[in-house]
């Protein structure tokens, strides 16, 4: 199927009433896997990267990886930036040949992050680039007390969506999709959070464009599935991935007589791992066999 654009690969899901995964993956390894994976349960899938993918050098890396993915594979495959605070990164990565972007400016005032995201809108939709931004503002699942306690709650700092400024902002900032805060947080949960189903469905029903999901990772089964019945096309997981790949590199390398062997030989049962932990998602945001 090789590269589409964000925009394209949500179109079916808002329609159909399932959500594509997006995998933040941050070397080739987990690229391959997540691609692999998709093809194997005929699913399309986001690849992202965060800033500290990319530093330097890096965006060419990651990206020649990733676009050799799309390319070779048989399900349609989208390249992301995920959470971008700057245009110009935005740009670096659009002309280094991602399909998508998303600059969050969710944490300024409504007309300012209109702003910013409508001065990315115009030059990526030159580059047949799609934009998704952050209306409301998804904060983090936990922070970090003396000596590494985790502390804080599910949804901590979160500013809930609201729906009559929806359809305004999409209008304005010429998003091509949606991320809203309806109970979820990025990080690792210190307690479940329970999303307001009742606050999406207003938010679906006027929104001009697929909604996004960050903060998947950790959401309770039940509350995804009941998201994407109400209208979540897509859904962003990082933390399950990265901690499925260390913990098992970790098991790996205590039980290693010396760790003096090949980086490959190591990354095979951390690899398997997150291909286990993308296959369970896709099954269950219903993308496979689509």
């Amino acid at each position: 199927m090789s590269l589409v654009s964000l925009k394209e690969v949500l179109q079916d899901a808002r329609r159909a009433c399932y959500a594509v995964p997006m995998f933040d993956v941050s070397n080739a390894a987990m690229i391959r896997a997540a691609v692999e994976v998709a093809e194997e349960e005929n699913s399309p899938v986001i690849l992202a990267a965060i800033e500290p993918d990319l530093v330097g050098s890096m965006i060419e890396y990651w990206s020649a990886a990733a676009r050799l993915a799309a390319f070779r594979s048989r399900v349609p495959v989208a390249i992301m930036l995920d959470h971008a605070a700057t245009t110009g990164l935005c740009v670096r990565c659009a002309d280094a040949g991602f399909s998508g972007v998303m600059l969050d400016a969710s944490s300024r005032p409504f007309d300012e992050n209109i702003a910013a995201v409508r001065e990315v809108a115009g030059l990526m939709h030159r580059r047949g680039v799609s934009v998704e931004a952050e209306l409301g503002h998804v904060g983090d699942a936990q922070a970090v007390g003396g000596e590494g306690e985790l502390t804080g709650n599910a949804g901590a700092h979160n500013v809930y969506t609201d729906p009559a400024s929806v359809a305004e902002f999409v209008e304005r900032s010429g998003c091509d999709a949606l991320a809203v805060s309806i109970g979820t947080a990025h990080g690792v949960y210190v307690t479940a959070p329970r999303l307001e189903i009742g606050l999406l469905r207003e938010i679906d029903a006027v929104s001009p464009v697929p909604l996004v999901l960050h903060g998947g990772s950790g959401t309770p089964e039940d509350q995804l599935r009941n998201a994407i019945a109400n209208g979540i096309a897509k859904i962003n997981i990082c933390s399950e991935v990265m901690h499925a790949w260390h913990k098992t590199m970790l098991d790996e390398l205590a039980a290693a007589p010396n760790l003096s062997y090949w980086d490959v030989t190591a990354c095979v049962k951390p690899e398997a791992a997150i291909r286990e932990v993308m296959r369970a998602k896709i099954r269950l945001f219903g993308s496979n066999r689509k």
